[in-house]
């Protein structure tokens, strides 16, 4: 890493000395006022090369300057009028790559004057010879600058083309790091949640009818499994997060993996079934087709997982009375996933009475089976209430097939 840092910053310096030899020397053996004309061409032919920022001087602030100084030549040159092509060309072509920065990396508010200044002074640095020529008079000002506006307005072309890819790129990195944020919230949301809500089940069953001492050992050992749970969770999620914010590409202007969560699956819904039946009276089924464990794209097989866990967990906060819930995942008409929670309990005596907001889970849950081209269905059924949801396996993935 040291070397490929220092190679940079030692072509920089390379280039600076070149251009302080090449434009400085032939100066020195010409008229004092030649110095003026091979310093301002040094200045817009340095700046580029150089670092920025420098100190509090941006690179922004240093290119003004540079058109400033151009102008003020411009202006106040009263040498020969041969001498300034000896250095005009450097000096053209400097004034053009920081005009194509200015229009890349200006502040919104400062992209019109910024422009503008950059794109005149450019346009101006060949009247710096023309005006002072007798023979070219008005007319051939005019055509040096109609000439001169063709490079300009390339410069300003590929400066504006490299601002949007920016703010293209820039718009993608926080529409990426938005859905990480929404993935995190998605992960504490349903297994935190979950986990919390089996606990306060526990407590409210603990207060509600005395335990012999081998049901309280037994109850606490599950209350303890369930928070070390969550922690758990909570842990892997905020150190994504942590991960995430230390992601930088690396030097070869690419960016590395960016670092992922444990995701869950149909291969955990037994764990997680039976994690659901322990912690309360409630009797509960599972009807897993076994040949789509492992089978289904990873998408899909989390959305699938989340339905559950969700379900699961809405069935504890609104379902107290509920004896028995039926867990179904299994393949209907074709490459079609079909995922079901049923129970037999009602919503009028909710876990927690008195507790603010929540209700967002089955939104999101329905925004996932849409995005994924599926559907979800939650309300009254025969036997209870019923959440299901059906999702479309592509065929390509060769995950489903008719049986």
């Amino acid at each position: 890493m040291t070397t490929s840092s220092a190679a940079p910053g030692l072509r920089r310096s390379l280039g600076i000395g070149a251009a302080v030899v090449c434009l400085g020397s032939p100066a020195l053996l010409g008229p004092a006022v030649a110095l003026l004309l091979a310093a301002s061409a040094l200045l817009a032919v340095s700046v580029p090369l150089l670092r920025w920022p420098w100190g509090r001087i941006t690179e922004n602030t240093a290119a003004l300057v540079v058109m400033a100084v151009s102008l003020l030549v411009d202006i106040a040159y009263i040498g020969k009028q041969g001498l300034t092509l000896l250095w005009m060309p450097f000096e053209f072509g400097g004034l053009l790559i920081l005009t194509g920065r200015l229009i890349r990396r200006s502040q919104p508010r400062h992209l019109l004057p910024a422009g503008l200044a950059a794109t005149l002074t450019t346009l101006a640095l060949p009247l710096r010879f023309t005006l002072r020529n007798p023979e070219s008079g008005t007319a051939g000002s005019v055509i040096m600058v109609l000439v001169t506006l063709v490079p300009v307005a390339c410069a300003v072309g590929v400066g504006s083309y490299l601002r949007s890819t920016d703010s293209r790129r820039q718009q993608a990195v926080l529409q990426a790091r938005r859905e990480q944020r929404l993935h995190m919230a998605r992960v504490l949301h349903d297994f935190v949640a979950h986990e919390i809500t089996g606990m306060v089940l526990e407590v409210q069953a603990a207060q509600e009818s005395a335990y012999d001492p081998e049901q309280h050992q037994a109850m606490l050992a599950r209350v303890e499994e369930a928070g070390i749970r969550a922690l758990d969770s909570m842990d892997r999620t905020l150190q994504s997060l942590r991960e995430a914010e230390d992601v930088r590409e690396d030097a070869h202007g690419q960016e590395p993996t960016q670092p992922s969560t444990r995701v869950y699956g149909l291969a955990d819904l037994p764990d997680l079934v039976r994690r659901f039946a322990e912690s309360g009276s409630v009797t509960t089924e599972l009807n897993l087709d076994e040949e789509l464990v492992g089978a289904l794209p990873r998408e899909i097989d989390e959305t699938a997982h989340a339905l559950v866990l969700e379900s699961l967990t809405n069935v504890r906060r609104h379902a107290a009375s509920a004896h028995l819930v039926t867990v179904t995942v299994e393949q209907v008409s074709g490459a079609v996933l079909q995922v079901s929670v049923t129970n037999d309990g009602s919503s009028d005596k909710p876990l927690l009475p008195d507790r603010k907001g929540g209700g967002t889970g089955l939104v999101g849950l329905d925004e996932r089976f849409r995005f994924l081209g599926g559907a979800l269905t939650a309300g009254p059924s025969a036997d209870g209430w019923r959440v299901m949801g059906t999702l479309s396996v592509p065929s390509p993935a060769g995950t489903l097939t008719d049986h």
